[in-house]
């Protein structure tokens, strides 16, 4: 049995359309298969943990959605490990699709989903706040900049206007010049794998990648792997906001780190401690500000249907 859950609010309203592919195609292919509907927020994560609840063997999901998506589906499943993802990206950014190698042709992705794809188990990451509540994620984690112009994003009319357009990514990059003036940049502390805490001034954004891109095409971890246990670490600090308009098209190749105000690690576990809370984003999805919160990685915590 495989359970559909179509975001039929992501990317640019595509959900009837999709619809109309994925059921001949499942059906021609012989698959059974259960379609269920999110119309708000939260209903992916309800759904999740519905279809698992007290399942004896594997769950597989065919999720028809972009990155949020995939991330509100995480929180809802207590154990990643018990279900089968296959992703249909529809998203405004997909970038976890653009990491892995997923086409956004809808019966191409199909194929790797039904037929030719191969299963393989694969990291996540995971934020423990100061308060013991966590949050997984598949692509990334990020403070600061990144996490703020996410948070704009959710709340925007001009992205969704766009989104019915197919140009819900062009609204984050107008939302992140405002950001790059307007966000917080508080000063703090890193610390990696339980080593020394490295001070930090004037901290723009701080990203932890398990996947190579996010925000919709930025390359922060060009060496990110989500089957070596470890994060990479993009760290911008103290950079004026012209300098920030200099670099930002260098990550889109992954060029960043040769500027000096860039810093890059890897780690599996890292504590941030921060003089001021700001916003923190799950794979673009913004649920509160923090101050103070560790990332690890999961290993081996999640079967995903890959080319």
């Amino acid at each position: 049995m495989i359970h559909v859950i179509i975001n039929s609010s992501s990317g640019s309203e595509k959900g009837s359309v999709i619809e109309k592919v994925v059921k001949p195609y499942l059906s021609q292919a012989g698959k059974q298969f259960e379609i269920h509907y999110s119309e708000k927020p939260g209903d992916i994560a309800r759904i999740g943990a519905e279809i698992t609840k007290g399942a004896t063997s594997k769950v597989r999901i065919l999720l028809i959605g972009g990155d949020g998506s995939i991330n509100e589906l995480l929180s809802g499943v207590e154990d990643t490990s018990n279900i089968i993802l296959s992703l249909i990206p529809t998203g405004s950014g997909n970038d976890f699709a653009r990491s892995v190698g997923i086409p956004s042709d809808i019966r191409l992705a199909l194929d790797i989903a039904v037929k030719r794809g191969r299963t393989s188990i694969i990291d996540l990451g995971q934020i423990t706040y100061s308060d013991g509540s966590t949050r997984k994620f598949i692509i990334s984690a990020g403070i600061g900049f990144d996490a703020a112009v996410c948070e704009e994003a959710m709340h925007s009319k001009i992205k969704k206007a766009l989104n019915k357009v197919g140009l819900g990514k062009l609204s984050y990059g107008l939302i992140a010049v405002k950001q790059i003036f307007n966000a917080e940049k508080p000063d703090g502390t890193i610390s990696y794998d339980g080593g020394e805490e490295i001070p930090f001034k004037k901290i723009l954004f701080t990203a932890f990648m398990n996947e190579p891109f996010e925000g919709g095409g930025f390359k922060f971890g060009p060496t990110a792997s989500h089957s070596d246990g470890k994060l990479d670490i993009c760290t911008a600090s103290n950079i004026s906001s012209g300098k920030v308009f200099f670099v930002l098209p260098f990550a889109t190749g992954g060029k960043h780190f040769m500027f000096k105000e860039i810093h890059g690690k890897k780690a599996s576990k890292i504590h941030v401690k921060l003089t001021a809370p700001v916003w923190v984003h799950t794979d673009g999805e913004v649920t509160r500000q923090a101050d103070e919160l560790t990332v690890k990685v999961l290993r081996s915590a999640i079967n995903i249907t890959l080319p």
